[in-house]
């Protein structure tokens, strides 16, 4: 299983791992404790970015 640190999520996200943290406390990003550490999964990382997509304006018609 792989298991990413704070750091390592930050990259994979593009953001700051001070962001991590900050979504972390507000119960955004999935994550895994062990112990005093923080970890995720792949899979934690996928269902916050899968949370956060915005779905696409439909195409009206005659305006492609």
């Amino acid at each position: 299983m792989i298991l990413y640190t704070i750091q390592d999520a930050a990259r994979e996200l593009g953001i700051s791992p001070i962001s991590v943290r900050r979504k972390i406390r507000a119960a955004e990003l999935p994550h895994r404790r062990i112990g005093s550490l923080i970890r995720f999964t792949p899979e934690d990382l996928a269902a916050y970015l899968e949370a956060a997509a915005v779905p696409a304006k439909p195409v009206k018609e005659g305006h492609e």
